[in-house]
């Protein structure tokens, strides 16, 4: 696969998927909750690596190998935001609520924005499911399996700890109070900590293609975006609201993302 060619395949992937969170939007008008473009976010990768993988000519073994590694993540994932999405309907989710009331009248435009931008992202970091799909190199190679490992233990990870935050909350006696169990005792963020595994792990299975070696910015990019934009900075406010000084202090013993021993309790009042 040549870069043109990677080139036009994004962009007739970027059309399909603008147009089909258009649509999303409306329907999220429609109900009043953005909260559902997240559904979308974690199927897609699971859509677009069947799509590649059914209409790329690599190696078959190759393919199935990708849908090992991808399709659990992503449909899990898909199922787990479902859930939620579902229970909490029609009360919207508080991030998004929240900029709709600093968006105000504007908050429309801006949310139909922020789905474009979601269709932009997710099409800048597609292109490892493709040209793992395109790769025809003869035989598997043991980086790819080792890849493919790195995705199931990310997938496992964030599966224990969704769990583990779930069980938290369904104890009435633990409302309001911060769940440090479990890898949560490690890592203020775990569930992130493994989606970034299983991008590593995408990474890797590329890295022997044609091309492959340039998706590294994929797991460097979700990185950022992790722990610097959509994913610790947003929760970490929140959780100060409703939480105080009790994740404050969860905050000065325990590891942000990466998981680690535990800290010495910090001077009270200090970030």
């Amino acid at each position: 696969m040549t870069l043109s060619e990677l080139a036009i395949i994004e962009l007739i992937l970027l059309g399909a998927v603008s147009s089909a969170l258009t649509v999303l939007f409306l329907f999220s008008k429609r109900i009043r909750n953005a909260g559902i473009v997240d559904i979308f976010w974690a199927a897609s990768y699971g859509i677009i690596s069947i799509v590649f993988a059914a209409v790329c000519p690599g190696l078959f073994e190759r393919k199935v190998l990708l849908l090992i590694a991808v399709l659990p993540w992503s449909f899990r994932l898909t199922y787990y935001l479902l859930k939620r999405f579902l229970k909490e309907h029609p009360h919207e989710d508080t991030r998004y609520a929240a900029l709709r009331r600093e968006w105000g009248n504007r908050a429309d435009v801006m949310l139909y924005l922020v789905f474009l931008f979601q269709g932009a992202l997710i099409t800048v970091l597609s292109p490892p499911f493709v040209i793992i799909a395109a790769d025809d190199h003869p035989s598997l190679r043991l980086l790819e399996i080792f890849g493919a490992v790195i995705c199931i233990i990310g997938t496992v990870g964030e599966s224990i700890a969704d769990e583990q935050l779930r069980r938290f909350k369904t104890v009435s006696s633990n409302k309001g109070k911060v769940c440090s169990t479990g890898l949560w005792n490690y890592s203020r963020h775990p569930n992130y900590f493994f989606e970034f595994v299983v991008w590593v792990g995408i990474a890797i299975i590329a890295a022997p293609a044609p091309l492959g070696v340039y998706t590294v910015y994929c797991p460097l990019l979700m990185l950022y975006f992790l722990t610097q934009m959509t994913g610790i900075k947003i929760s970490e406010a929140q959780s100060l609201k409703s939480r105080g000084e009790e994740y404050l202090r969860y905050q000065q013993t325990t590891s942000a993302f990466f998981p680690w021993l535990k800290k010495s309790q910090g001077t009270p009042g200090r970030r």
